[in-house]
Parts: C-alpha cells; sequence; structure tokens
C-alpha cells in the first residue's frame, strides 16, 4: 500500500443501506489513493481517465465498471470529463451468497462491460431513482433486486471471477469468521473441529480465496473496529478486545500496518467528515 491512502467515507445516510448517484467528474481531477469500508460500484457512462485499483494502472473508458470491496483502495484522474454512475452500499443490501463472495474477492472485480450490459445497468440504476422518487410499496424489495442485478451482472463479466460456490467446509469456515470473530480462534481449532489438518484446510482456503484465513478473519476484524470507531466513544483499547484483538498494541499495530493510520487519527477523520468524491 502506499504512503498516504486515506479512508473514504460513505455518502450513506444514518441506517441507509444504499446510495447512489449520477455524476460527472471534471476534466483534469484527481482523486488521491484512498480505501473503503463499504462497497462501491461505479460504471463509466462517458470520458477518459486512468485508474489505478490496488497498485494496477488501467484506463477508464465507456463501459469501465469496477466494485470496491472492503479495504480495497484506488486512485482515479479524469483525463477528459468523466460521467459516472456510483452505488455505494453495505452488506444488508445484498443477498448472502452475493455478499459473500464479494468480501472473498475483494481486489478482482472489474472489467468492460458490452453495450447491452451497459443499458441493463443504467435502466435498473434508472428503476431505483424512481423507486426513490416515488415510495411505492415494496420499494426496498425492488431496489434490492435491482442492485442484486447490477452487481451480479459486474462478477459474471469479472476476469477473475469464480463463479462455482465455495465448499461447505469453507462457507463454514467464513460464517465462523463473521460471527466469532471476537473469540481467539486459529485455524489449528477450526481444523480440530473439522477433522482435518490445518495446513489441508489453510491451503484449501488460499486456493479458493486468495488470501490465507488469519489475512481474512484481520479484514473482518478491522471493519468491525473501524465501525465502533466512527459511531462510538469506545476507547481505542475497548475496541481492540471488542474486536478479538488480545492486546491494544497488537491492534494498533496491524491497524495502522494495514490502513496507513491510526485508530485516533481514523476517528478524527471521520468525525471531520473528510471526503473524496
Amino acid at each position: 500500500m502506499q504512503k498516504g491512502i486515506k479512508h473514504a467515507p460513505s455518502e450513506l445516510a444514518g441506517g441507509a443501506t444504499c446510495y447512489i448517484e449520477r455524476k460527472t467528474v471534471q476534466a483534469g481531477t484527481r482523486f488521491a489513493p484512498h480505501w473503503h469500508d463499504y462497497f462501491e460500484l461505479e460504471l463509466v457512462l462517458a470520458g477518459e481517465g486512468e485508474h489505478c485499483y490496488n497498485r494496477q494502472a488501467q484506463p477508464l473508458s465507456r463501459g469501465s465498471a469496477y466494485l470496491m470491496a472492503y479495504y480495497d483502495f484506488h486512485e482515479l484522474y479524469a483525463k477528459t470529463d468523466l460521467a459516472l454512475l456510483k452505488i455505494q452500499c453495505t452488506e444488508q443490501a445484498l443477498p448472502p451468497d452475493l455478499r459473500d463472495h464479494i468480501l472473498l474477492g475483494g481486489g478482482r472485480f472489474c472489467a468492460t462491460l458490452t453495450d447491452a450490459e451497459q443499458r441493463l445497468i443504467t435502466t435498473l440504476f434508472a428503476q431505483i431513482e424512481q423507486e426513490r422518487k416515488d415510495h411505492a410499496a415494496f420499494e426496498k424489495t425492488v431496489t434490492q433486486n435491482a442492485i442484486t442485478t447490477i452487481f451480479v451482472t459486474l462478477l459474471r463479466h469479472s476476469t477473475k471471477n469464480t463463479p462455482t460456490p465455495l465448499p461447505p467446509l469453507l462457507q463454514q469456515l467464513v460464517r465462523t469468521a463473521q460471527t466469532r470473530f471476537r473469540e481467539n480462534i486459529t485455524l489449528h481449532q477450526l481444523a480440530t473441529d473439522a477433522f482435518v489438518t490445518p495446513n489441508y484446510l489453510g491451503a484449501l482456503f488460499k486456493k479458493w480465496t486468495g488470501s490465507s484465513f488469519s489475512e481474512y478473519l484481520n479484514t473482518v476484524r478491522l471493519r468491525h473496529a473501524c465501525e465502533l470507531l466512527a459511531t462510538t466513544e469506545l476507547s481505542v483499547k475497548e475496541i481492540a478486545f471488542t474486536s478479538g484483538y488480545r492486546s491494544v498494541e497488537h491492534f494498533c499495530y496491524t491497524f495502522q500496518k494495514t490502513l496507513l493510520c491510526t485508530p485516533k487519527n481514523f476517528r478524527k477523520k471521520q468525525r471531520e467528515g473528510e471526503n473524496f468524491y
């Protein structure tokens, strides 16, 4: 990760699970490297630019689309005016199987969509806008279905997409990480419970997700810690133990190593409302 990468707060209002926006980024605008603790999908409707996605530079043009998951980071430069569709959402806006697939595949969801795929997404985006305007019955259900289809359209097109469902053993491992992250869980303990060796379980997890189980567990813990830092007055020490870390020193070291800022600075930036878009 480059020095100076910052956290980008979402536009999600209190309690909201989804935020959408049509926006134009003016030519010459550059957004500094930043990361997200929510999901963000963007589709370029017109214009040209450059996009650096987890250290990989990519050109932007009509049809370029990308999905940022937790702790992915990117920066953007507009060579010409860039017209974008932007969707931010929380885990609650997506069905569990789609959410889990994204959480395990951060850093790999980008593609140049076909004309038909672009038309589908723009139509669904307009449907969400109309639902927000009308506040008709079942607005939430219609919106969630539209967002799900938009996300799936990109995921199916992504160059590193893995549509095959996770083996049941790994599904259980993911659920354990998401529900028991506050505990002192270890791969050795979980392997014993599943009657397999730690080496086998670790290799299987790495093969399917591209990261180790400890890295994934750390992501879950940091996500929870960021939420507490942003929304509570708990001390850093309390947050460290509540998030599953055995010592505040290890928590602060891991937080700064991963996110390039201290927990206190993260909280300060949240309170200041620093924004990037």
